[in-house]
């Protein structure tokens, strides 16, 4: 089957290349598929391209990434469905071709996302292995199933096509990404992706990946992993295998207060790793949550890795005297950065939405679309205003309020 992949994603604080068509792409190819992946970043004529890509490949179905739902963020929020459900419209009424969504945007609400932009098909969670499934079952005249569940089989994946343009992601300050990992087995109340199964990746395919890019050129990576260090051992043995390649990189990664060690730590220094953003919360944590945090600092820096901390507070029931506490903890550990967000964004299916729901007293902080069940459009939880957090953080350079700027840490280290 021929089979059209589109990126529609334009954000560009920064660009970040569709890696997951990539792999998918490669999948279905190796399973006797034939497969285009159009990529709308940079496009001047988005509908000009589809036109061009529709008529000359000839594609009997599309497949569209939902990378993200919204930027997340409050005061600079930009909202990408409306901008992608305009592209399939246009597809499905122009050349009447199914539609099948994907992409970690679509976890968030599966129907209701479907639903909103009148697509065909869902495919939540990797689409790698379960992609072919789907396409099989459109053969069958009966089949009337709307959303997959994708099933991410470690022994059963392929090598990453290179079917996207890097230089112009790099020239718009982009960079290229990797992942070691699926899933995530913290339970944070805010995270869609909460206790979800976790598989690790072949370490030699992930290595090979990276060396590929870098022969060309491209020595400046993210990992897309939700939290590198989900296994102490295997991120130690990954940056084992990266160091005896012996390339000349650079790369940031997102880590979580718990699994790591001084040995770890030396072993990302020594593989290339230069920033760490830390992912902290202010959701009932106890003493040693704190603790760890400090101890995480405290063995990083020292190595030379730059520490990061992306802080969500304000969480139900918080108070000021508590924000402003958990605030002093952090100036007192010193990482390179704190950046504070007080507008927790939700989402249908989370545990702390219902608890909001189910006080009145809670919902009257709530802002956005606040009478849209599905969540679909972005709606905030706040009760501590910008001024309120400016006032606590006063002028102490170590902090930034989260969302006032369209930027991202990595940026940020290479500005300063």
């Amino acid at each position: 089957m021929k089979v059209l992949l589109i990126n529609p994603n334009r954000y560009k604080f920064p660009p970040v290349p569709p890696i997951g068509l990539e792999y998918v792409a490669a999948c279905l190819e190796r399973d006797g598929h034939y497969v285009e992946i159009l990529d709308l970043c940079f496009s001047e004529n988005i509908y000009g391209e589809i036109d061009c890509a529709i008529k000359t490949f000839n594609p009997e179905i599309v497949g569209i990434t939902v990378r993200n739902v919204d930027t997340v963020l409050y005061h600079t929020n930009e909202f990408f469905l409306d901008d992608i459900k305009d592209i399939i419209e246009y597809i499905k009424s122009t050349y009447c071709l199914k539609i099948i969504i994907g992409g970690s945007g679509i976890i968030t609400n599966p129907e209701g996302i479907l639903d909103y932009l009148k697509a065909d098909i869902a495919l939540i969670g990797a689409g790698e292995n379960t992609l072919n499934s789907i396409l099989k079952d459109l053969n069958i005249t009966k089949n009337t199933k709307r959303v997959y569940y994708g099933n991410f089989n470690p022994s059963n994946t392929c090598r990453k096509l290179s079917a996207i343009n890097y230089q112009k992601y790099y020239d718009s300050g982009g960079i290229a990404g990797f992942e070691t990992h699926k899933g995530c087995s913290s339970s944070c109340v805010y995270c869609i992706e909460a206790n979800s199964m976790v598989s690790f990746k072949d370490i030699s395919a992930v290595v090979s990946e990276i060396k590929s890019l870098a022969e060309t050129g491209y020595n400046h990576f993210h990992l897309c992993d939700s939290e590198f260090n989900e296994s102490l051992e295997y991120s130690i043995d990954f940056c084992n295998a990266l160091l005896k390649e012996k390339l000349d990189i650079r790369w940031a990664v997102y880590m979580k207060p718990t699994e790591f060690s001084k040995k770890l730590f030396k072993s990302m220094k020594e593989a290339g790793v230069y920033l760490i953003t830390l992912t902290v919360d202010t959701w009932k944590k106890c003493t040693e949550y704190w603790t760890d945090i400090e101890k995480f600092v405290f063995t990083a820096k020292p190595l030379g890795l730059k520490v990061a901390i992306d802080l969500l507070a304000g969480f139900p029931y918080e108070t000021e005297d508590d924000t402003l506490g958990f605030l002093n903890i952090l100036r007192r550990i010193q990482p390179d950065s704190i950046s504070v967000n007080t507008f927790i964004r939700l989402y249908k299916s989370l545990s702390i939405t219902n608890l909001i729901l189910k006080d009145p007293a809670l919902r009257k902080n709530l802002l956005g679309d606040i009478n849209n069940p599905t969540f679909v459009k972005p709606i905030f939880y706040n009760h501590l205003s910008t001024e309120t957090i400016k006032q606590m953080i006063g002028s102490d350079p170590i902090f930034r309020i989260e969302g006032l700027e369209k930027s991202v840490n990595y940026i940020r280290v290479f500005s300063n």
